[in-house]
């Protein structure tokens, strides 16, 4: 059973918005390589996309599954890509969709990429699940909820992604695994936790599937950009930042096009590039409309979390946000 879905990463949306709203010639647009952080964004995605439809695979009732939880600690998080609750033990999924040939678990604990002949060096993503582990473990005692064993695993899902291990490095081997071996090496975990003496009731697992859900926080791992970025309501046919508010909908004076929603993705725009909230004046601003009365009946149509009254009434994206 699936209990938190994988929706589209928040930081996907924030490389759309600003490929959308910086002008072609900014600077800003090849410093921060948005393009290519925004495949690489996308390839994850995909690949964690392939693990879920491994799972689903899985004939296990007594299974819970969380997608891209983010758990806050003290002044940072720590944020898994597939959380895998069972009876008898937590399995905890690093996924990967990185092409060329791994070396994982060397000495030092590093990892290494060889792609084209060049060597490129990453965080050993092993080093993260366990690191994930304790973490969690962690947050399972100060919770004081139930702990039984809890198993990790990196799971590469790149087709043309070869994988090695060093033999002096028994811990790593058998914990980095290509997608297609993930269903059996699950298999194989659920034998060997198979103990009669930890197992837990259903009710003590989802409590802590409830108990992590409300702790789940998206972190934003990007920096919001005050600077360069285009003001206005963006005209869903001819893509120009021209629209504005006519007869309760917006009309491009450049093509003709009447959009009555227009103005919901620039809202998002705004929350996404250059403030995590927004208020009727700000709102104002950035679409160009000048009457207060129009932006609340904007803004409150929205699927947007707001907080206090009148003009002190705050907006923000909602917890778990996948607009387009």
């Amino acid at each position: 059973m699936i209990i938190k879905v994988r929706e589209i990463p928040l930081i996907i949306l924030y490389f759309e918005a600003l490929l959308r709203r910086l002008p072609r010639e900014s600077s800003l647009r090849s410093k921060t390589k948005i393009e290519e952080n925004l495949l690489k964004a996308w390839a994850g995605y995909h690949g964690e996309c392939k693990v879920d439809r491994q799972l689903s695979t899985i004939d296990n009732q007594h299974m819970l599954v969380l997608n891209d939880l983010c758990i806050p600690m003290v002044e940072s998080f720590f944020q898994i890509d597939t959380l895998i609750l069972t009876r008898n033990f937590i399995l905890i999924l690093e996924i990967k969709n990185i092409a060329g040939s791994m070396e994982c678990g060397t000495q030092f604990e590093q990892f290494s990429r060889t792609l084209n002949g060049e060597v490129t060096g990453f965080p050993n993503p092993l080093s993260q699940a366990n690191r994930y582990k304790i973490h969690l473990t962690q947050w399972l005692q100060k919770k004081n909820l139930p702990i039984i064993p809890i198993e990790f695993l990196v799971v590469f899902t790149n087709s043309s992604s070869l994988i090695s291990t060093s033999s002096q490095c028994k811990d790593t081997l058998g914990r980095a695994i290509r997608i297609e071996n993930l269903v059996a090496k699950f298999l194989t975990i659920q034998h060997s936790c198979s103990n009669p003496n930890s197992i837990l009731e259903m009710k003590e697992i989802k409590k802590i599937a409830n108990s992590l859900m409300k702790e789940h926080a998206p972190y934003s791992k990007f920096k919001q950009q005050h600077k360069g970025i285009i003001p206005g309501v963006r005209c869903t046919r001819c893509d120009r930042f021209n629209m504005v508010r006519n007869m309760r909908s917006w009309y491009c004076p450049d093509c003709g096009e009447f959009d009555r929603n227009a103005h919901q993705q620039a809202i998002y725009d705004y929350l996404l590039l250059v403030s995590p909230i927004i208020t009727n004046k700000q709102a104002r601003e950035f679409l160009g409309v000048e009457s207060s009365r129009v932006a609340y009946l904007l803004l409150n149509n929205m699927n947007l979390t707001s907080q206090g009254k009148g003009k002190g009434r705050i907006y923000s994206l909602p917890k778990n946000f996948t607009h387009q």
